[in-house]
């Protein structure tokens, strides 16, 4: 269980192109310690994941395989997670995220378009 949460926070760590000394001096513990943490030589606390989580920006049921996620997250990797709580924070004007939803929505038609996955009979 423990090297399956240090495959997530290293996982984590580096889609966020965060070095391992710099991740470990923001949480306050050394480089060989979140080695440890990361290959999963060394228990990590619920303290330790909690500072983790908050420096990755990450919700700690991500880390946590043996939890049951939400249905909404159950496959949200980080990236997603975190797309996912940037638009719950426009959430107290509606216009604002209208207008992002469709932003996003058109700019992932384009993608789909320039790659030939949106058209058809291909």
């Amino acid at each position: 269980m423990f090297k399956r949460i240090g495959l997530r926070i290293r996982r984590v760590r580096m889609d966020q192109v965060m070095k391992q000394k710099d991740l470990a001096r923001k949480i306050g513990i050394s480089q060989g310690a979140l080695t440890n943490f990361e290959l999963g030589r060394r228990k990590i606390s619920l303290e330790w994941l909690v500072k983790i989580s908050r420096v990755l920006e990450t919700p700690i049921s991500y880390f946590l395989v043996d939890v049951e996620p939400r249905k909404d997250e159950s496959t949200l990797g980080p990236k997603d997670l975190r797309l996912v709580r940037a638009f719950q924070k426009l959430s107290g004007d509606p216009k604002l995220q209208a207008d992002y939803l469709h932003t996003l929505e058109r700019m992932g038609r384009h993608v789909e378009r320039k790659s030939g996955k949106g058209q058809r009979g291909r």
